[in-house]
């Protein structure tokens, strides 16, 4: 949100930075990670190292958040244009009543456009929680580098697993329907969520 005022410096320079993760196709991704996660030639190891402190980022506490963050950090470009394309549909003069009433950046981020682009924020929400049912080319290369992963990782890789390892199609039909059902039912769930919640807000 604060993306699209003037508080911020350098602000083209920002969104590019934000977007650019998202022109990196997802399996190059994950190998920049993969090589940034393995000992003996991660360089941020390497500095860890040097300053006395051992970590382990495909250990058995680590691997879950590492995955997680090298899914946010693929989607956050789509996600910001998302964002932003909504906050140029912002009418410029309520952004501007708002800065007469006295309201700083971070107030006008909250209060007047958050409520605006709800409806992208509703978007982006389930295409997120798609794109968390869909998880497995991240989860599949770290594989390689850790035990901490298995073949029932994700949904999609147990899916995979039993199709082209286990070669029980039956199986994998079966649960590729139960995850279609459960990725309608969750959808539609954050819709009717986020819906009245914005009327709850819109009845004040």
């Amino acid at each position: 949100m604060l993306l699209d005022s003037g508080a911020v410096r350098l602000r083209a320079f920002a969104q590019l930075g934000l977007f650019l993760p998202h022109a990196v196709p997802g399996i190059i991704a994950a190998l920049i990670w993969l090589y940034l996660y393995t000992p003996g030639i991660s360089p941020v190891i390497e500095l860890f190292a040097k300053a006395d402190l051992t970590i382990d980022f495909l250990g058995i506490h680590t691997v879950i958040p590492s995955i997680v963050n090298i899914a946010l950090w693929s989607n956050l470009g789509y996600n910001t244009v998302v964002f932003y394309a909504a906050l140029q549909a912002v009418p410029r003069e309520v952004i501007e009543a708002s800065v007469v009433d006295g309201a700083g950046p971070v107030r006008t981020a909250l209060q007047v456009k958050t409520p605006l682009v709800r409806a992208s924020i509703v978007m982006v929400a389930i295409f997120t929680l798609i794109w968390a049912l869909q998880l497995f080319t991240e989860p599949m290369l770290l594989s390689q580098s850790s035990p901490m992963i298995s073949s029932r990782f994700s949904p999609s890789m147990y899916i995979y697993d039993a199709a082209f390892t286990r070669n029980n199609y039956s199986l994998a039909a079966a649960a590729s329907v139960v995850l279609l059902v459960c990725t309608i039912a969750l959808s539609y769930g954050v819709t009717r969520f986020t819906s009245r919640a914005g009327n709850a807000e819109e009845a004040r």
